[in-house]
C-alpha cells in the first residue's frame, strides 16, 4: 500500500486572497520577466538556484487551495525542477515565441512559478509568476535573489552551505500587519476610506466580454528618448511615474468610451508599493504589498502635454501626502475578515456591475526599474530586460511599464476578440508619440 504523504499548508494573508479574488474576475493574475543575455546560461546552476529560493519561500512550490479560510498547499507530488525548460529558436522567431509564451496562464493547480530558456547561441530568461504569491517588488526581489544565487554556485559556493545559510537566517513576513505599524497606524479600520467618485467614469473599448485569446503588446523607448523625458519630468519637479500617468491620461481619453453624465475630471487606477512604509523597505520574504490609488484630473482638449504632467503632479502630490495606498489595504483587511465565498460574491457582484455597465476605470501598474545595476548571472550579463503586467479580461484594462539599463518598455495585456488589436496598437503608438515628441 502507497504511504500518505504529509499535507504541508501555509497560511494564505489578505493580499493572497485578494489577488485570488481578482485573477477569478479581472485578469489572468501572473507577471513575466523577459532578461536577455549574450551569452548561455548553465541551466544546472539555474535549476539549483530555483531550488535554493523555493526551500526559503515554499509558497512557490505551493497551490492556493480555496476554502473559507483559504490556505497554501505544498506541491508535495510535483518536483519543483519541472518547472524550468529549454526551447531552441532562431533569433528572427524569438521575440514572437517569448510573447506567445508570457502570454499563456500558468498552470494555477501547480507551482506558482515556470521559467523557460529561449535558446540560440545566447539565452533569455522568461519567468511567469503567479501573482497570487507576489507583486511586481516581489518578483524584482526574486530576480536579484536569483542573480545572486547562481553567481555564487558558478563561484563554486557548495549548494548546501549556501542551503543552510539561508534556512538559518530570518524568514521575513508576508502580513501586512507590520506594515499598518510601520505606517503609524494602530485602528486599521479607520484606515479605510471610501473614494469619493468626483471624476467620470470612463474605460478603454471592448466589443464583447469573448476573452478567448491571451495577447501581450509591448512598445519600448531607446536610452536617448529616455533621457529627455527624465529631463522634462525634472524640469517641473516631477517624476517619470507623473509623465507616464500624463501621457495614458492624454491617450486614453483619444479613444475612451464614457458613462453618462460625464463629469470634467477622469481618473486612472494605479498601483503602489507598500514597502515605502517599512524601515528597510522590504519584507524579507517574497510576497504581496502592493495598494491602489486614483489620480484624477480635469483634462482639456488639445492642452499641451506639459500641462497635463503639472496636473498630475499636483493630484500625485495630494495622495502622496495621505499615506498612499493605505486605504486599500485595510480595505483589504476587511475582505479577509469575510468567508472567501462572501468575499467572491461580492467581487461577483462588483463584475457583473462593470459588465452591464461596459465600464471599468482604466489601470496602471509601474513596476519601475528592474535593477539599478546590471544583472550578473556568473559571468553572464543581461542585456536587456523587461517585465509584463497581468493580462487582463474585458472591460478590464491595464498598462505596465517597467524599465532596465535606461530602456524603458510599455505593455498591454488583453484577450482577443474581446479587445481589438488596432485598438491596443493605437493606444501604445499615442504613449510612445506622447512621451517621445
Amino acid at each position: 500500500m502507497k504511504e500518505e504523504q504529509e499535507i504541508i499548508i501555509y497560511p494564505a494573508v489578505p493580499q493572497d486572497r485578494m489577488t485570488y479574488l481578482m485573477g477569478l474576475f479581472s485578469a489572468v493574475q501572473q507577471i513575466g520577466v523577459t532578461l536577455h543575455f549574450s551569452k548561455l546560461l548553465d541551466t544546472n546552476l539555474l535549476k539549483q538556484a530555483l531550488q535554493l529560493i523555493a526551500a526559503q519561500n515554499p509558497i512557490l512550490n505551493s497551490r492556493f487551495v480555496e476554502a473559507e479560510t483559504p490556505f497554501w498547499e505544498k506541491c508535495t507530488d510535483r518536483s519543483f525542477e519541472v518547472i524550468l525548460s529549454v526551447q531552441n529558436c532562431e533569433d528572427n522567431e524569438r521575440k514572437t515565441a517569448i510573447e506567445d509564451y508570457l502570454a499563456q496562464p500558468i498552470d494555477w493547480i501547480g507551482s506558482m512559478l515556470e521559467v523557460r530558456l529561449f535558446r540560440s547561441d545566447h539565452d533569455s530568461l522568461c519567468l511567469k509568476i503567479s501573482h497570487l504569491c507576489m507583486d511586481g517588488a516581489g518578483v524584482k526581489e526574486f530576480i536579484r535573489l536569483l542573480a545572486a544565487l547562481y553567481t555564487r554556485l558558478y563561484e563554486r559556493e557548495s549548494y548546501h552551505s549556501i542551503h543552510q545559510e539561508m534556512m538559518e537566517g530570518g524568514q521575513g513576513f508576508r502580513d501586512q500587519a507590520p506594515l499598518f505599524a510601520a505606517a503609524g497606524i494602530t485602528d486599521i479600520s479607520s484606515a479605510f476610506h471610501q473614494h469619493a467618485e468626483a471624476a467620470s467614469l470612463w474605460s478603454f473599448p471592448f466589443s464583447s466580454l469573448d476573452n478567448l485569446n491571451p495577447v501581450i503588446a509591448m512598445r519600448s523607448m531607446e536610452p536617448h528618448q529616455m533621457e529627455k523625458l527624465t529631463n522634462q519630468t525634472k524640469a517641473v519637479g516631477a517624476t517619470i511615474n507623473d509623465g507616464l500617468l500624463a501621457a495614458y491620461f492624454r491617450s486614453i481619453a483619444k479613444q475612451a468610451i464614457y458613462m453618462e453624465p460625464r463629469t470634467k475630471r477622469t481618473a486612472i487606477g494605479m498601483t503602489i508599493d507598500l514597502r515605502r512604509y517599512l524601515p528597510s523597505f522590504s519584507t524579507g520574504a517574497l510576497c504581496n504589498l502592493s495598494g491602489m490609488e486614483m489620480p484624477e484630473i480635469e483634462l482639456n482638449e488639445c492642452e499641451p502635454f506639459e500641462t497635463t504632467l503639472e496636473k498630475v503632479k499636483r493630484a500625485m502630490d495630494t495622495i502622496k501626502g495621505n499615506k498612499p495606498g493605505m486605504s486599500s489595504a485595510a480595505g483589504m483587511e476587511k475582505m479577509a475578515e469575510m468567508p472567501l465565498s462572501t468575499a467572491r460574491a461580492v467581487m461577483a457582484k462588483q463584475h457583473e456591475m462593470a459588465c452591464q455597465q461596459k465600464m471599468t476605470l482604466p489601470l496602471m501598474t509601474n513596476f519601475g526599474v528592474i535593477s539599478e545595476h546590471d544583472i550578473q548571472f556568473g559571468a553572464c550579463y543581461a542585456v536587456k530586460g523587461v517585465m509584463t503586467s497581468p493580462i487582463m479580461y474585458a472591460p478590464f484594462f491595464c498598462m505596465g511599464a517597467s524599465s532596465y539599463r535606461n530602456i524603458l518598455t510599455l505593455c498591454v495585456g488583453y484577450h482577443k476578440p474581446a479587445v481589438s488589436e488596432h485598438e491596443v496598437n493605437r493606444l501604445l503608438d499615442d504613449m510612445m508619440m506622447e512621451l517621445t515628441k
